[in-house]
């Protein structure tokens, strides 16, 4: 990463400052500064109650005061300050929490930076943290993967990450294979000596131990695009069936338009919904059937489209009026999507009214429809039951699963895959040599490759391209 023609290895002991802040208006916004002049600067565009002076006091202290806009105007503030090395980027941090109005930070960026400070590159202050051994590559990247994440999901696959758990299981690996391969480069260096410093026999074991390490951490990873995409459910049904209802009160927003008026919904609307410790996207759209207009019948195609690439169907039916078996005829064109009956409206019905109708729909119902809920979604009645049910048809992205699985970008599943490749060429080359020292330069160059991918991985191993690649994904201001 290049910043303003300076590499971002020679400029670290410029300060640094941007908004940290989400971008648009909040209730507070932050103004993070971080280097030698950090606090200094910092101090000069803010006034703290009691005339206390920044520059003297310790770190983790919270301070409160005014922060100055220009030579006449200030507004209420607090400063955070942070000392090396025990900050984020382990330099010199301030941060100015004031009001969240983009114009305001930005009166502030200003200010920092006529005193000083440099307008911060995207991902630079993470790569501080990085370069001053705060955190390692893996925990960097996790970093960005956290900011840019639209679900719980997302979140905690990034937190395993931060965590540190694969790294530490990564710079062991490395460890291991450093061994190895100062004992083949031994072999090298005392060629003409009656020395075996390691049988091919023991090299294969141990390269093979390792292989198949690399190759389940492989196997068990999921790729980082997968969690972009939640499982997705589709409301599907006869016009005033009561999805939009359904919808609105599934999602708790109101994303869809419900009004007694059928084919009120044409367009296919979404909305992320909890399950549990689930999540999903629900889809409303176009209720189905026979008697429509042309636009009514070109919404109705796209529902049919769309229900042919979900995961799983919520058949909607008005269990209030008569039993119509005609409402399964959806279903025809999905024969093999897992479905979910909603007998909605169960509120209009007496109890006993509701339970035989209940039966007759449970009878008629296709093999793909894996169980009846019966709800009102005007009321909330049977909703958590309904919710349940949802969870138990998207099981194959249940949080077990999530537990054991790792994610993985794809420059790290690179990086993993280059040290497979070269380990399996090292032990391919030792099982057929009867001494170490016969091939030695050519298993120890593999052994080596595998360790710069290894190295790579966690940030041991790095250039200038890597990081720039890297951190120009962050946001400015992280």
């Amino acid at each position: 990463m290049r910043t303003a023609g300076v590499r971002l290895i020679d400029a670290i002991n410029d300060t640094i400052v941007a908004v940290s802040s989400a971008s648009g208006h909040g209730i507070r916004g932050i103004v993070r500064l971080s280097g030698p002049d950090a606090i200094a600067i910092a101090a000069r565009l803010f006034v703290a109650d009691g005339e206390t002076c920044l520059s003297r006091q310790p770190g983790f202290r919270r301070i409160s005061g005014m922060v100055w806009l220009d030579t006449t105007r200030r507004l209420p503030a607090e400063v955070y300050l942070f000392r090396a090395s025990r900050s984020y980027t382990r330099q010199d941090c301030a941060e100015i929490h004031t009001i969240g109005s983009p114009a305001v930070l930005a009166m502030v960026v200003d200010g920092a930076r006529s005193a000083g400070a440099r307008l911060a590159q995207p991902g630079e202050f993470t790569a501080r943290a990085f370069l001053g051994g705060a955190m390692d590559l893996f925990q960097a990247e996790a970093v960005a993967a956290t900011i840019a994440a639209r679900s719980d999901r997302q979140l905690r696959a990034a937190r395993k990450l931060q965590e540190g758990d694969l790294s530490r299981r990564i710079t062991e690996w490395r460890a291991r294979l450093m061994e190895v391969t100062a004992l083949i480069e031994a072999d090298i260096d005392f060629a003409d000596e009656p020395i075996e410093f390691i049988t091919p026999g023991a090299l294969r074991s141990q390269l093979s131990g390792l292989a198949q390490q690399i190759e389940a951490l492989r196997a068990g990873a999921d790729a980082a695009e997968r969690f972009d995409v939640l499982p997705t459910a589709l409301l599907i049904g006869r016009p005033n069936a009561g999805k939009s209802s359904l919808m609105n009160a599934l999602s708790g927003l109101d994303r869809a338009i419900c009004s007694a008026v059928s084919g009120t919904t044409r367009d296919i609307v979404s909305a992320p919904i909890k399950l549990g410790t689930t999540e999903a996207m629900l889809l409303d759209a176009a209720g189905v059937h026979e008697d429509a207009d042309a636009l009514m019948r070109e919404a109705q195609a796209r529902v049919l489209s769309a229900a042919e690439h979900v995961d799983l169907l919520c058949l909607v039916i008005d269990v209030a009026a008569p039993p119509d078996m005609s409402a399964f005829d959806c279903l025809r064109s999905t024969p093999t999507t897992p479905c979910v009956l909603v007998a909605n409206k169960i509120d209009l019905l007496d109890e006993e009214t509701r339970d035989h109708r209940q039966t007759i729909l449970t009878q008629a119902a296709p093999a793909n429809v894996m169980s009846v809920c019966a709800v009102s979604a005007t009321e909330g009645t049977g909703l958590d039951h309904l919710r349940d049910a949802l969870a138990g048809q998207l099981g194959h992205r249940d949080d077990l699963a999530e537990e054991k699985s790792v994610v993985l970008s794809a420059r790290q599943r690179g990086c993993l895959a280059s040290a497979s490749q070269a380990l399996d060429r090292a032990i391919a080359e030792a099982e057929q040599i009867g001494e170490t020292v016969d091939r030695a330069e050519v298993l120890a160059l593999e052994l080596r490759e595998a360790l710069d991918a290894l190295g790579e991985l966690i940030g041991a191993v790095t250039t200038e391209d890597l990081l720039s690649t890297i951190f120009a994904s962050f946001c400015i201001g992280k």
